[in-house]
């Protein structure tokens, strides 16, 4: 063989290596993306508004893992979300899920927010074996019932958010010699609202705090003043409130412009820190008012260039800052990403295995959500803890307690500032 055809014949298997390379580069790329099946209320209810909140920090979350190289152990395959708007409403949301199952074929879902549309709908992926990462559902008995397929990170029962409530009005009485000796609860008639009214009732009469009204109403109430006549009537020292965002607005509203003149007015991490709130409330009547928070806020979180990317791009693309909900729904999404780069494959059972043992501990990521996260024998996350935050008359959301997770930067007022209608 002369050695122009043993030119030619190295060079043919280079460019055939050379193409095999491409290919195969090609292949990688265009793995099969995997689909989640994405549930959240986007109308049709009260939450709508933390609905699309949260939507939008779970599609920045599918954007930045797959920017990042998607699921690596298969192949870069991206994430796609399979997205149902749930409307607040518990039949669409079984129906849906058990669409996204059976003719979808989504191995693993997400979503989807409320209780009262949560518990239900995940009884219908327990029916099918498929796992369910719930991103910020309270109800108890999600995770509390037996379950093999359904998880909560980011969320714990409704109680704990509610022992914050009730701790938090303790301490500052204690802090500031200015204690609460009653209470008004006023909270929607939900499992949410409900599991909430029912440790926060057990925890005030243990602190010695006097319950001069206990009170649920109809979610999504036309009129809530006869409500707030009621409160009024009681002069309570301090008024808990457990609403979504369109009742949080009419009650905080109505509390001021009825001069109930409590001491403070509390939230639970619901409408209080729903992005609308302050917009619709106005600063001067969200300064009487603080909330538990299932996250400490930017000066506490935004610390790495990971949280930075996050906090920057969602206020660039929705005007925004980020709150709770949106925190938990990113994180919540980059929690399936690290399950499914340890299943190694797109099936619900090697998901569901590796969703169980889940390990997140100091890691970019548990440092902007503020807890490690690890998935207990009942599928939720014991490291996660609420914070409370004082809306300042900036319009600003401070954490003021527990103290070693306090701002620097501002003091609590306790009693709050008075109010302006």
């Amino acid at each position: 063989m002369n050695n122009h055809r043993r030119l030619q014949l190295k060079a043919g298997l280079v460019g055939a290596l050379a193409a095999s390379a491409l290919l195969g580069a090609s292949l990688v790329h265009a793995a099969d993306p995997v689909r989640i099946g994405y549930l959240i209320p986007l109308s049709g209810s009260a939450a709508a508004s933390i609905g699309k909140d949260m939507s939008r920090a779970t599609h920045l979350a599918v954007k930045h893992i797959n920017e990042a190289g998607g699921i690596k152990s298969m192949g870069g395959a991206p994430l796609e979300l399979v997205e149902v708007d749930t409307r607040g409403d518990a039949k669409v949301a079984i129906t849906e899920v058990e669409r996204l199952i059976t003719r979808e074929k989504t191995p693993v879902l997400l979503g989807a927010f409320q209780s009262g549309v949560t518990f239900p709908a995940t009884a219908v992926a327990e029916k099918y074996r498929t796992p369910w990462v719930v991103d910020l559902a309270a109800k108890a008995d999600i995770t509390e019932r037996g379950f093999k397929y359904v998880f909560r990170p980011t969320q714990v029962p409704a109680s704990s958010n509610a022992d914050s409530m009730a701790d938090f009005v303790s301490f500052a009485g204690k802090a500031t010699g200015k204690p609460a000796k009653t209470v008004a609860m006023v909270y929607e008639n939900t499992d949410w609202g409900q599991d909430m009214a029912n440790t926060l009732r057990a925890k005030f009469k243990a602190a010695g705090i006097e319950v001069v009204l206990d009170e649920g109403y109809p979610p999504n109430s036309p009129d809530l003043r006869p409500l707030v006549l009621k409160i009024k009537g009681k002069k309570p020292d301090v008024v808990t409130v457990t609403a979504y965002s369109a009742d949080a607005v009419q009650l905080h509203k109505l509390l001021a412009q009825m001069q109930v003149g409590a001491m403070a007015y509390v939230g639970s991490a619901g409408g209080q820190i729903d992005s609308n709130f302050i917009p619709l409330v106005g600063k001067g009547i969200t300064s009487q008012v603080f909330t538990t928070n299932g996250w400490a806020g930017y000066e506490s979180s935004i610390t790495t260039p990971f949280a930075k990317k996050f906090w920057d791009e969602f206020v660039a693309a929705n005007k925004v800052e980020p709150n709770e909900l949106s925190v938990s729904a990113y994180v919540a999404t980059w929690v399936i990403k690290d399950a499914l780069e340890r299943a190694g494959k797109a099936d619900p059972e090697a998901i569901r295995n590796a969703l169980a043992k889940t390990r997140i501990e100091g890691t970019d990521l548990t440092k902007l959500v503020g807890y490690d996260i690890v998935i207990d024998e009942k599928g939720q996350n014991p490291k996660k803890r609420y914070v409370m935050q004082q809306i300042t008359p900036d319009g600003e959301y401070r954490t003021i307690w527990p103290e070693n997770l306090a701002s620097k930067s501002y003091r609590m007022a306790w009693p709050a500032n008075a109010p302006k209608p």
